[in-house]
């Protein structure tokens, strides 16, 4: 019996199916666990203006052995830094709500390449993670009092499970 060429699709890992090995197979001492290659969706048609999205890795500061090189923290900084300084991009700055945004890089990054600031929007997520006595830093972020964003922040939480 043959399977629907569809429904055969269906049946492999997303992984299987891009051509890239998942997490949970084991990588050699030193292997990357990050590439050039980005996710896209592009959405266009007759009428209609042409988006394209693209999802690149989150900048990390530190590595931890097994998991990631300072070439990977290289590689995902730059590959940040060639995406957001194109003038076509609208940067979505993510940041987590409950750690220092002093600590985090991208809002520097995005200050250097959208000095003007129309370009760059903040979200931040895990909200419901914000230590008790620390919900007013992340209140003035949203309001504008700390490291103010032109088109300010957008708070952003998943579905608990």
């Amino acid at each position: 019996m043959s399977i629907a060429p569809a429904l055969r699709l269906k049946e492999l890992k997303a992984s299987d199916r891009i051509g890239i090995s998942a997490l949970e197979y084991s990588r050699a001492e030193g292997q990357s666990n990050f590439s050039d290659d980005i996710f896209r969706i592009e959405l266009c048609g007759p009428g209609k203006s042409h988006l394209s999205v693209i999802d690149v890795p989150g900048i990390f500061r530190t590595t931890e052995k097994g998991k990631t090189t300072e070439e990977d923290k290289l590689l995902v900084k730059n590959m940040v830094r060639r995406y957001i300084k194109n003038p076509r991009t609208i940067v979505l700055a993510v940041v987590a709500a409950n750690i220092d945004v002093a600590t985090t890089e991208i809002l520097d990054m995005a200050a250097e390449v959208d000095q003007s600031g129309q370009r760059t929007l903040g979200i931040l997520t895990k909200p419901d993670l914000v230590d008790k006595g620390a919900e007013q830093d992340t209140m003035d972020l949203v309001r504008g009092r700390k490291k103010k964003l032109k088109l300010g922040y957008c708070v952003v939480r998943n579905r608990g499970k």
